[in-house]
């Protein structure tokens, strides 16, 4: 998955989110989910599991240091 590709479609959506209840930015749950929902992910706690298991290549992208779904 190209990442610049994504953030030219996903980048400009604005974050509708209490700014006082974010912990991570927009940009980053959506990639996450959306990779992980790629890779077979049923719901958000299969979407935080994928993100642990990934969570080094993320890491590597610019993504959240810590997995953002509790």
């Amino acid at each position: 998955m190209n990442l610049s590709s994504f953030e030219h479609h996903f980048g400009q959506l604005k974050d509708q989110r209490q700014s006082a209840k974010i912990t991570y930015p927009l940009f980053d749950i959506l990639f996450i989910s959306l990779c992980a929902t790629i890779a077979g992910a049923n719901g958000w706690k299969e979407i935080k599991e994928y993100a642990d298991g990934h969570l080094d290549w993320f890491k590597g992208k610019r993504l959240p240091k810590h997995t953002f779904i509790t």
